[in-house]
């Protein structure tokens, strides 16, 4: 059956254990336990505050199931002013919760998204992180007044500018910026056609630093900056232009590795303690020496991809696990995005496929407060990015991730529970394995998730 209520994780134990069986393509939900937290700490932070009343404000009237959204914090089936005088009793109290032993979740909202307050509404409720547009100053103001805690980066694509940026007129007059064939003409991305590659090696270098800084010093309430498209191999990366490589000079594939690395030195030492978080994919020498952050775009499903494409191999998948796993333990931040196309009308399949991701997210992670998981961008699909299980309080990891059965079961031991995930190829046979005296059943590219 598919949960279609809010997840609310209570103080008694044993609410329900998250097996993905899904043979038959039914997603199969089982009982499990979860962290003591207060009903009255809405939003699971450790603490009740104005946040937690202004999640109930924004329900009131609500209705359903007792206890069916954590803004009913008496269980009565209503979200009304009695809640609000519940947290008010408890206001300021705080040191019961565990939640911080929690993968961080990130939304990215894109295409709009930020405009229409139930949005970030909905994004203040169920996440911790926020990547969007730099033009929302206003409401990114507004949102971090409600949360102070909420991580909030402006995007700046790295090497890309449009028609229909601000500062296009700007930009425009400076010749030199842009990236140029053979011929001497701009060089464009064939998907984008109304932007124009920059010379990373350039005047735009110095600009895109500068207008970093600008940016977070006039707009404090943005944490950092979401620095798109940092490529080390254009060509490996598979980039393509309206014209082919063969136009383009060879000395920008010989030295655009160095052109990029200089490039986000450049910004990152501009922007000073605010984070750049670079979207380099498998690239993390950025990560170790310059941004101690990485995000790595199309984890394990990209969003363009089918609900029944396997997308990366198992060989894959393990070099993706452990290429965040080294950077995790060098104490950096890691990030990610995976995803579903068409997800709407393949849900329970898109959601196999998120929680498939966010186990082997799990499985890279060293201080799962350093690490930030996201699903599809926020206007995707009707999930907007997020699952009730993603709540779900794993605790620290206690080893690394290894194989647990035959032939490609691995699995990995958390403070509170184990997470389990087949690595195997969709239509592979499902596989039957015993666990901590237990048997289990797990269909391929399929994720367990096991109290201990």
């Amino acid at each position: 059956m598919e949960m279609e209520k809010k997840y609310k994780p209570k103080k008694k134990k044993s609410l329900f254990i998250l097996t993905l069986l899904l043979s038959s393509s039914i997603l199969i939900l089982s009982p499990i336990a979860v962290s003591e937290i207060p009903d009255y700490d809405v939003n699971n932070d450790g603490s009740c505050s104005i946040l937690d009343i202004v999640l109930i404000a924004n329900h009131l009237g609500a209705t359903g199931d007792p206890g069916w959204i954590r803004e009913d914090v008496d269980n009565n089936g209503n979200v009304d002013l009695n809640d609000i005088v519940i947290v008010s009793n408890h206001y300021g109290t705080s040191g019961w919760s565990d939640d911080v032993n929690r993968i961080m979740k990130l939304s990215i909202a894109y295409s709009g998204a930020m405009g229409l307050t139930n949005n970030r509404n909905y994004i203040l409720e169920h996440f911790d992180i926020l990547d969007c547009p730099q033009y929302y100053t206003t409401q990114t103001a507004a949102m971090k007044q409600t949360n102070p805690n909420l991580k909030i980066f402006g995007y700046y694509d790295s090497i890309m500018e449009g028609t229909d940026f601000n500062d296009w007129e700007y930009v425009n007059q400076h010749e030199d910026w842009f990236l140029h064939d053979i011929n001497g003409n701009r060089v464009q991305p064939l998907n984008y056609p109304t932007n124009y590659m920059m010379n990373p090696n350039s005047g735009w270098s110095n600009y895109y630093a500068q207008q970093c800084q600008q940016f977070l010093t006039n707009n404090p309430q943005y944490d950092g900056i979401f620095s798109d498209d940092v490529i080390t191999d254009l060509q490996e990366l598979g980039l393509a232009f309206t014209v082919p490589y063969s136009q383009i000079p060879a000395s920008v594939f010989t030295n655009w590795e160095t052109w990029m690395q200089q490039h986000v030195n450049r910004a990152k030492s501009a922007i000073g303690s605010d984070i750049l978080m670079p979207n380099a994919w498998k690239y993390t020498q950025y990560c170790e020496e310059t941004t101690n952050v990485h995000f790595w775009e199309g984890f394990i499903h990209n969003r363009d991809k089918a609900y029944n494409d396997n997308h990366y191999s198992i060989e894959m998948i393990q070099y993706a696990i452990d290429k965040l796993h080294t950077q995790a333990e060098l104490g950096n931040i890691i990030a990610t995005n995976s995803g579903c196309s068409n997800a709407n009308a393949h849900p329970t399949e898109a959601k196999r496929w998120a929680l498939f991701c966010y186990a082997c997210f799990a499985f890279a992670t060293v201080d799962v407060t350093k690490a930030y998981f996201s699903w599809q961008f926020f206007n995707d699909d009707t999930s907007h990015g997020w699952y009730p299980e993603m709540d779900i309080v794993l605790g620290q990891p206690l080893a690394d991730y290894s194989k647990i059965a035959n032939p490609h079961i691995y699995g990995r031991e958390f403070t509170n529970y184990y997470v389990i995930a087949n690595f195997d190829y969709l239509n592979s046979p499902n596989v039957t394995f015993m666990f901590n005296g237990i048997s289990y059943t797990i269909s391929p590219r399929t994720a367990l998730f096991i109290e201990k």
